[in-house]
């Protein structure tokens, strides 16, 4: 899977990490599904509901709004994207334990570095996805 971001995200995701310190900060990625894996076109990011700071829940009426207001666009949730503040880029076991949409795009940023996964469904982990930053895209906020 190859999760295309536009080239002013993937540096604003950090910024937006750093910001959420010490607790995780998430958002929902907006795009299109693509032959080879999603163009993600904008972040949608939310308020953080887990009660720990090392873990993130994300807003389910921002997921329903969003959701009401991309019908017929033809994007929609294309992904999830959170923070590790204290670990490294890579899902944990809370976050495998949580992917429960299969293809489902996951980035995690930790630092400056930012990874992609693809959710293997029903809490089963994840596989490793490339991430590319497109040259035409431009980021939206969605929320």
């Amino acid at each position: 899977m190859i999760v295309a971001l536009p080239p002013d995200l993937g540096p604003a995701l950090p910024r937006l990490a750093a910001a959420a310190r010490p607790r995780e900060a998430c958002g929902l990625l907006v795009g299109r599904a693509t032959a080879d894996g999603v163009t993600v076109t904008g972040l949608a990011p939310s308020r953080n509901l887990a009660a720990e700071d090392d873990a993130f829940e994300i807003d389910t009426a921002l997921q329903l709004a969003l959701q009401r207001r991309l019908r017929g666009s033809g994007e929609g949730v294309v992904g999830v994207w959170h923070s590790h503040p204290a670990g490294a880029p890579v899902p944990s076991a809370r976050d495998a334990e949580g992917a429960w949409e299969a293809g489902l795009a996951w980035l995690i940023t930790s630092g400056e570095e930012t990874t992609a996964w693809r959710a293997l469904g029903n809490g089963q982990g994840f596989v490793p996805a490339t991430l590319s930053l497109a040259a035409t895209q431009h980021a939206h906020d969605h929320s």
